[in-house]
């Protein structure tokens, strides 16, 4: 629904330098711009499309999450874990086509919107801006991160709804606290000054992540810091959720 409205609302005209850039939404001219403001093509594009891939970003996190969030839980659930595990599948290869299959089907989701909304985008502003794409790497790691997280979680409480609810606190709650005691040194001289700044790396990082899908869009400079932190942190509790899945007496 979001693809077709994208070919029929936005109305885009681009004409010369000296003719400028109008926007139309529903016939509307949200912006019209020239030599006189300095807002080219480029801009407003990048500002489209900054806003696109911020909303996937949000979607990959509520619907997606929400979506996969049972995948486990309901493996684990007695007399479905056994009839599987009773097959001649090894438990690594369980786990790995589980969590493989939420992974893909949400990249398929977020790729399958972005390639369609850069497509129409590029044709109607002649604007080929392939970071648009890329955006989409971004939101992907950022999902497996938290993914990886919620795995962790139903592999240890087996309940898909505690796991989400506790992936969504560590989020949007716990990793913003984290953050701002340690941006703003609430506790520089504390003996938990290390433990603040540790977990700041560690946890996901929603509202940098958020700038830095706008910036790298934008053709901005964007630090790798936000990023390595939060998937070191996903990548061991991917381990460890298929270690206790191989370990697991069921």
């Amino acid at each position: 629904m979001f693809c077709i409205s994208l070919i029929f609302v936005l109305n885009i005209k681009v004409a010369g330098i000296d003719s400028g850039v109008i926007v139309n939404i529903f016939g509307n001219v949200v912006n019209e711009s020239g030599k006189t403001n300095g807002m080219s093509a480029e801009k407003i594009l990048g500002y489209i499309q900054s806003g696109i891939a911020i909303a996937i970003f949000f979607v990959s996190l509520f619907i997606s999450l929400f979506t996969v969030s049972g995948v486990f839980p309901d493996l684990l659930k007695k007399g479905s874990i056994d009839l599987i595990i009773s097959k001649p599948h090894s438990r690594y290869s369980i786990f790995a086509q589980r969590y493989s299959g939420a992974l893909i089907t949400t990249a398929f989701v977020i790729f399958y919107i972005l390639i369609f909304s850069w497509v129409v985008l590029s044709m109607k502003f002649d604007i080929w801006n392939l970071r648009f794409l890329y955006s989409g790497v971004i939101v992907l790691f950022f999902f497996y991160n938290i993914f990886s997280i919620m795995t962790l979680l139903s592999m240890l409480l087996k309940n898909g709804v505690i796991s989400l609810l506790l992936t969504y606190f560590m989020v949007f709650i716990l990793s913003p606290i984290i953050a701002a005691i340690d941006r703003f040194a609430a506790l520089e001289d504390s003996f938990y000054s290390p433990l603040v700044s540790f977990l700041n790396f560690c946890l996901p990082k929603i509202s940098e992540t958020v700038v830095g899908i706008s910036d790298f869009v934008m053709d901005k400079d964007i630090s790798l810091y936000i990023f390595s932190g939060p998937i070191l942190t996903g990548t061991i509790a991917l381990i460890v959720s298929v270690y206790i899945f191989k370990r697991s007496d069921f």
